[in-house]
């Protein structure tokens, strides 16, 4: 059964802000931080086949007030010289630069497959003026977006904009982008992360940062949306990305849920499958 990891974090110590990095001493340990600033990336790929990870999407952010700006750039050049690594780049709404045009240069210049935002590290709402031009041209271009929902422990966050109602707006008004919601609004909005899987057809939940036995309990509805579950490690918050997928498997769920949310859903967003 192949795995699909679609939330992966990578970046060095130069791109994390002071108190992040305070934060991940205390809260993991100083030992992570040694390993992302010296992982190459063909030891990387090395170590996702040996968790059994077929491929891997490595995250950029953008949120200077929070855990920092990991650029598009360095991500993109990271997953450069490997299949198995897959770049999802972000944008600087700060930027004199449209954002529309910052993600056309993420997609088509630097090879990245998608975008990560996080409204609640940058501290605004995901229906601000300023980022629509980017929804715009992540629709025409055909590729999803991840937005951070539900809370976060790290200093600078502002959690009043990751409630994934707020997407509800991008939703409606881009019918045809692939929104991934990850996290489940944990823990306070699963329910209207779960509604917005009813409501519309192209939003999908990344379950990166949930407890795999607390998924049934939690979206009761799962095997009716199969098609709109995606699995995420949030690596290097947990120890092993094997360990994740193994629980997953072990749920009483049927088997065809359990290959898509493992690879089918991932597959079928990032266009493996054609």
């Amino acid at each position: 059964m192949k795995v699909l990891d679609f939330h992966i974090h990578m970046g060095r110590r130069e791109h994390l802000t002071p108190h992040f990095i305070a934060y991940y001493k205390e809260v993991l340990s100083q030992d992570v931080l040694e390993l992302m600033d010296g992982i190459t990336p063909q030891a990387f790929n090395d170590y996702l086949a040996s968790e059994g990870v077929e491929k891997g999407v490595l995250l950029c952010e953008y949120s200077p007030f929070a855990t920092g700006v990991i650029p598009s750039e360095f991500t993109a050049q990271f997953c450069r010289n490997t299949s198995r690594l897959i770049p999802f780049g972000s944008i600087d709404l700060d930027s004199e630069i449209d954002a529309g045009l910052q993600t056309e240069k993420c997609i088509k210049d630097l090879g990245c497959r998608g975008l990560k935002l996080l409204p609640s590290y940058g501290r605004y709402y995901p229906n601000d003026p300023r980022i629509l031009p980017a929804y715009e041209a992540a629709q025409t271009l055909g590729v999803p977006i991840m937005f951070h929902t539900g809370t976060s422990l790290f200093p600078g966050t502002r959690v009043r904009y990751a409630n994934p109602l707020l997407l509800d707006d991008v939703a409606d008004d881009f019918p045809d982008l692939d929104i991934i919601m990850c996290h489940g609004g944990r823990p306070f909005w699963y329910r209207e992360a779960a509604w917005m899987l009813m409501r519309h057809k192209r939003v999908y939940i990344d379950i990166s940062g949930i407890p795999p036995k607390q998924l049934p309990g939690i979206f009761p509805k799962l095997e009716q949306f199969a098609d709109r579950f995606v699995f995420g490690s949030d690596w290097p918050n947990i120890p092993s990305i094997a360990e994740q997928a193994r629980r997953i498997r072990e749920l009483p769920l049927r088997s065809t849920t359990i290959d898509a949310i493992l690879w089918d859903n991932g597959a079928r967003l990032l266009g493996l499958d054609s």
